[in-house]
């Protein structure tokens, strides 16, 4: 049972491997050992469960696509809610009426914050750091595209007042809705 479900495996490596690397590592930039573990967990479950594959629906090759493609995105999500990005990377976008120094300009961003709910933290990080579009949000959040973009504006106009109140202006502008 155990050599079948070796040379099974085997047997998709060799045809597949390069591929469902290829989708995996797309949508998981910068974090090869998830993507190489999401293709291996695809293929262990297709091997472990192949009766699931249902010809008429599309090729084996497809299949598996699918389903690295689904735990890659998974995979994605989860790094998004734990991962914290330097906001050094985002201070060009802030402007100090005195040119204060650029610790004081992060400190006076991170007060700003603080003072953000935990969902308007998180639609921050999503929109403003990580630049992911509306409908991607909204599939995360459980909302709309329109209800992201919505609470995106009030999110600009909060953060503007809670930076205004330390001295500071925002300039910068995110691409597109």
């Amino acid at each position: 049972m155990t050599l079948d479900r070796d040379s099974a495996a085997q047997r998709i490596w060799e045809m597949y491997g390069k591929l469902l690397h290829t989708v995996a590592a797309s949508l998981l930039p910068g974090y090869p050992e998830d993507a190489e573990e999401c293709v291996q967990d695809a293929v262990w479950a297709y091997v472990d469960a192949p009766e699931k594959w249902n010809p008429a629906k599309g090729s084996e090759k497809t299949y598996l696509c699918v389903l690295v493609r689904s735990r890659a995105m998974d995979r994605r999500r989860r790094l998004a809610v734990r991962r914290e990005e330097p906001l050094e990377d985002h201070a060009e976008t802030l402007r100090a009426e005195d040119h204060t120094e650029e610790a004081a300009l992060r400190d006076g961003l991170r007060r700003a914050l603080a003072e953000l709910s935990p969902a308007e933290r998180r639609l921050f990080t999503l929109r403003f750091l990580y630049q992911w579009p509306s409908a991607e949000i909204g599939h995360t959040l459980g909302l709309s595209a329109n209800g992201v973009d919505a609470r995106v504006v009030r999110l600009r106009r909060k953060l503007k007042d809670l930076l205004a109140r330390q001295g500071l202006g925002w300039s910068g502008k995110e691409d597109g809705p």
